[in-house]
């Protein structure tokens, strides 16, 4: 295995980056982001947009293509020295979209730089396996706390069969969460900053269940 290199976790945390695009479109699919680097150069990036739609190693080479300005035999020369990195191992199982360890093995990407391995079943090592098998460069656990934490969500749910949980209140300094009255929203113990993060958390998550 190749040595860990700052670069390495330049590249990942540029990858971390983009996931966090997708927050709130993608789920129950994880977040991430890939890029593609060529002479020390980022020259594509990409991360998964919308649940059922492409992957972010998807994009990340349809955008080296576009970048090429749709030169397919350009794209493939730069392909072939270039590295990819991914904050999450390539899928290997057809799912909404074809396996993303495929692309790679037919782009002839010599280099895979991954942040974690996907712990769900159909995946959990098989893309990795799959690149190996081709001849593919794999360097595995770059930033990788950075990455399993971003997809807590994704982990929670493929490890432990349970939403990701979240727990909000709000109290005064007397132990009330809420006046009596009906009037409450006349009331209100949190500031609007509060209310506003409450709001964003909401969209954020499957399911939102709270009594205010």
């Amino acid at each position: 295995m190749s040595e860990i290199t700052a670069d390495h976790n330049k590249y990942i945390q540029r990858c971390l980056e983009l996931a966090v695009l997708g927050k709130g479109f993608v789920s129950p699919n994880p977040m991430v982001g890939s890029v593609i680097v060529h002479l020390n150069q980022i020259i594509g990036e990409g991360y998964h947009q919308r649940y059922g739609e492409a992957h972010a190693e998807v994009n990340a080479v349809d955008d080296v293509i576009q970048n090429c300005n749709n030169d397919a035999i350009m794209a493939a020369e730069l392909f072939k020295q270039s590295t990819i990195y991914v904050s999450l191992e390539p899928c290997a199982h057809f799912g909404n979209t074809p396996p993303c360890a495929d692309l790679l093995i037919k782009h002839k990407i010599p280099k895979v730089v991954i942040g974690c391995r996907d712990p769900f079943e159909l995946v959990n090592g098989k893309g990795i396996e799959k690149l190996v098998n081709a001849g593919i460069e794999v360097i595995i656990g770059i930033l990788q706390d950075k990455c399993l934490e971003l997809k807590k969500r994704f982990f929670t749910r493929v490890q432990k069969q349970r939403p990701y949980i979240i727990l909000k209140w709000a109290q005064t300094k007397d132990e009330y969460f809420a006046p009596l009255s009906d009037e409450r929203r006349q009331f209100w113990i949190t500031c609007e900053e509060s209310r506003k993060l409450v709001h964003q958390w909401r969209s954020e998550e499957d399911t939102a269940v709270s009594k205010d």
